[in-house]
């Protein structure tokens, strides 16, 4: 190996390094918006029940319905842990709060479920925003990188 081929792989590991943080943030915040998502839905359907409602499968559907029209790629909540330096995920408790039956006719059990779904949105919409600014930063360093170094770009621009 002569040293201009060392010195290019090591500027490529930095670079391998950073994409790699970078699609790890966007998996997390795709998780993070696929929970939001169900939060959101469960909270609608408390405020149904404290409105004195009970939905039916056709409104269910068309909720589901629309949300998948708005929504972007599905992805299953098993895997709700990213260890991201400085960060504490929201995530972890959440299935708990998902497995919470919605208890139709207690007032007070509604109120409570009501009140930890809040929450729990408010940190899920908190977490989304600081995971776009990682990946707005990382977005940044990239063109940075690429700027000084185009020839980078053909790693990952399709010929």
């Amino acid at each position: 190996m002569i040293e201009d081929d060392a010195v290019h792989l090591e500027r490529r590991e930095p670079l391998a390094d950073l994409r790699a943080l970078r699609e790890s943030l966007r998996d997390e915040e795709q998780r993070v918006s696929y929970w939001r998502q169900l939060v959101q839905g469960r909270l609608d359907l408390v405020r149904t029940a404290l409105d004195g409602g009970r939905p039916s499968v056709d409104d269910l559907a068309g909720q589901a319905a629309v949300r998948a029209r708005t929504g972007g790629r599905r992805r299953s909540p098993a895997a709700t842990h990213l260890a991201l330096e400085g960060l504490v995920s929201p995530l972890a408790g959440l299935e708990d709060l998902w497995a919470a039956p919605i208890a139709w006719d207690d007032l007070a059990a509604l109120h409570r479920l009501e009140r930890g779904l809040i929450e729990a949105e408010v940190k899920l919409s908190a977490y989304r925003r600081t995971l776009h600014e990682r990946i707005n930063d990382y977005t940044a360093q990239l063109i940075d990188y690429y700027q000084r170094d185009p020839a980078q770009l053909s790693e990952i621009v399709p010929r």
